[in-house]
C-alpha cells in the first residue's frame, strides 16, 4: 500500500482552490498543510524540512505508521473542504485502501469525511471465534474473510467460500440424507419444514432463512450465460459478514428442529 498511498497524499498536497472555486494542481506542495497538521497534533518536531529535502517517502519513513494514518485522516477532512470536486479524490484514495486489503476505509464521522475501520474489533474478535470453533467450516470461513479482506482481494472466491462455509457448517444439520446438499437446497428445505428456531426472547425462526436466502439469491457468479456476474468487493463484504453468523449458529446448535 506504501507506494499508491504516497502517490495519493503527494497529490493531495499539490491541490490548491482559486477565487472561484476551481480546484487545480499547483507545481509545489502546500508546506501549509503539513504546518496545520502539526499544530493540531501538538508535533514536538517538525517535519517540513524532511520534506524540503527528500520529499514525501522520507516523511513516510520518519514517522510510526498510526501517525501517517492520521497525517492520511487529516488529509481526507481536508479535501472533503474542497468542495464538490473533493469525491473524485475520496474515490480514489478509497480504491487505494480496498485494493490494498486495509483495515481502513473512507467513511463519514460527524458529517465529515474520514477514515473509519472497515470491520469493528469486536467483529473481528467473533469471527476468530467462530473460525476456531467451526471445524471445517471454520476453515472455508477463514479463507472467506482472508479473500476479501487480505492484501490481495479476491471477491468471487470470498462469495463462494462463505457460501461453502455455511453449507459445511448446516448441511448435516438441516438436510442428513442429502449428501449433495447445497446453500440453496438447505433453503428449500428449511423454508418446506417450518419447524427451526433460533435461540432469541423472541420467535426469530425466520431470521436465519432470511439471511441465507440473501447470501444465496445474490450470488449472481454462480449463473451461466447471460446472468453472470461477478460479485463486488462490497458484495463480498456483505457475503462474509452474512456467513460469520450462520456458521456460528448452526456449529454452536443456536439453530435447531423444534422438538
Amino acid at each position: 500500500m506504501r507506494q499508491p498511498l504516497l502517490k495519493w497524499v503527494y497529490t493531495i498536497m499539490h491541490l490548491r482552490k482559486d477565487s472561484t472555486g476551481f480546484v487545480y494542481l499547483d507545481s509545489a506542495i502546500d508546506s501549509a498543510l503539513l504546518e496545520e497538521f502539526e499544530m493540531l497534533t501538538r508535533r514536538p518536531e517538525s517535519l517540513l524540512g524532511k520534506l524540503d529535502n527528500a520529499g514525501l517517502p522520507a516523511i513516510y519513513d520518519a514517522i510510526k505508521p498510526d501517525e501517517f494514518l492520521d497525517f492520511v485522516d487529516f488529509l481526507v477532512f481536508h479535501t472533503q473542504n474542497l468542495g464538490g470536486q473533493a469525491a473524485p479524490y475520496l474515490d480514489g484514495l478509497d480504491r487505494v485502501l480496498q485494493a490494498s486489503g486495509s483495515a481502513w476505509t473512507v467513511g463519514q464521522r460527524d458529517g465529515h469525511a474520514a477514515l473509519e475501520k472497515r470491520v469493528p474489533e469486536g467483529v473481528v474478535t467473533a469471527v476468530d471465534e467462530t473460525v476456531a470453533n467451526a471445524g471445517e467450516a471454520g476453515s472455508l470461513l477463514a479463507e472467506a474473510w482472508r479473500a476479501v479482506f487480505g492484501r490481495s482481494p479476491d471477491p468471487e472466491d470470498a462469495y463462494e467460500k462463505a457460501i461453502k462455509a455455511v453449507e459445511e457448517a448446516g448441511a448435516h444439520v438441516v438436510s442428513p440424507k442429502n449428501e449433495k446438499a447445497t446453500l440453496g437446497t438447505m433453503i428449500r428445505d428449511m423454508k418446506a419444514q417450518k419447524s427451526w428456531s433460533l435461540d432469541l426472547p423472541t420467535d426469530g425462526a425466520s431470521v436465519p432463512v432470511e439471511m441465507a436466502d440473501a447470501l444465496w439469491a445474490a450470488q449472481e457468479s454462480r449463473h451461466g450465460g447471460n446472468g453472470y456476474r461477478k460479485p463486488t468487493h462490497a458484495e463480498a463484504e456483505a457475503a462474509v459478514m452474512l456467513a460469520v453468523p450462520l456458521v456460528q449458529w448452526f456449529t454452536s446448535g443456536a439453530i435447531k428442529r423444534r422438538s
